[in-house]
């Protein structure tokens, strides 16, 4: 194809990112964007030069469109992308891979009969430090990994939730801080240290309990499949939004990753590198990934190539949510 026609489906904040990472493409073309907030889709519509549907399904049907970008509430994820497949477009969804592990399946075999492209947005691995990381771990310059730690500190007060029709609800959020905010970093560990199993979880809403119905804090105890030992914690209880960070050790030498900068601790000494790049949009604590993330998407396309976050792949991070939330009771217990 000369030109990919793309449709986004949703017009929130994360939507900047998409609009931005297309507007510096070649060969690609945004033509029509969607949102039931009709305040928010004229807006996009305007800024975008784009058509604007108030039902996603006129736009899934459009014969130009090629790929659509799934950008809405997380219990949207499965059904839009379903139906996009189904209308032979390529799709790229915003995480998480749905609200549970069965609509990720879902989504799985929706992609493998349609013969198009499904992934799902999990920018940071494309971040240059988390690049950097893996390219140590699967090179075996320091050794097999042993284990390691990630922490995310964030701060997510009342006004976030009561603001919003669909965060901080089971049904529509699916959970909170681990599936909304946390689920990059449980995604990047899990990448670099390889299939995780859980071990042990807790959640509670220690903040927001009288706000939200989900928990905005958890920590998990993980092992992969050497038996390597993995900390997981996460809250929305922070002062401010600290940078993730994430302590890998090795069996010669460790690796610490403080957002965008890293230092690889080897025989000869530590390394310091830093990868901190300019954001044109986002916020800088989410890193810098979505750019190259939507760029190596589309050039996918273009060679005919499968996607580098396969829904196989994703729907891993989808069955360790699910995991944790199952084994787990918050301030008040996840819908089964």
């Amino acid at each position: 194809m000369d030109t990919i026609g793309v449709g986004i489906i949703g017009c929130g904040m994360i939507s900047g990112n998409h609009f931005h990472a297309l507007g510096k493409l070649e060969g690609v073309a945004l033509r029509a964007v969607c949102d039931i907030d009709e305040e928010k889709l004229q807006k996009a519509a305007a800024e975008q030069h784009a058509d604007g549907y108030a039902d996603w399904h006129g736009l899934i049907c459009r014969s130009d469109i090629d790929a659509v970008h799934i950008c809405v509430p997380h219990n949207l994820h499965a059904e839009m992308s379903i139906a996009a497949l189904r209308a032979g477009k390529h799709v790229l969804c915003e995480k998480p891979m749905g609200v549970s592990l069965h609509q990720a399946q879902a989504m799985e075999a929706a992609a493998r009969e349609s013969g198009k492209m499904l992934t799902v947005c999990f920018q940071n691995r494309y971040n240059g430090a988390s690049r950097r990381m893996k390219e140590v771990i699967d090179g075996g310059s320091l050794g097999n990994l042993l284990g390691g730690s990630a922490f995310v500190a964030w701060n997510r007060a009342e006004p976030y939730y009561q603001n919003s029709s669909w965060r901080g609800k089971w049904a529509t959020e699916g959970g909170s801080v681990l599936i909304n905010q946390a689920i990059h970093t449980l995604d990047l560990l899990r990448w670099l240290a390889g299939t995780l199993q859980l071990q042990d979880c807790t959640m509670s809403a220690k903040r927001l309990g009288k706000t939200i119905e989900t928990e905005d804090t958890c920590d998990m105890l993980l092992t992969n499949a050497s038996g390597g030992r993995f900390l997981f914690y996460a809250s929305n209880c922070g002062v401010s939004n600290l940078p993730v960070q994430m302590h890998l050790v090795l069996e010669k030498g460790e690796m610490h990753l403080d957002g965008a900068r890293l230092t690889i601790k080897g025989p000869d000494g530590p390394v310091f590198e830093d990868y901190a790049t300019a954001l044109a949009v986002g916020k800088d604590y989410w890193g810098s990934g979505h750019g190259p993330f939507i760029e190596d998407f589309y050039h996918r396309i273009k060679m005919d190539q499968p996607a580098f976050i396969t829904p196989a792949d994703a729907r891993e991070t989808t069955r360790l949510l699910e995991e944790a939330y199952t084994y787990t009771m918050s301030v008040r217990r996840r819908p089964t």
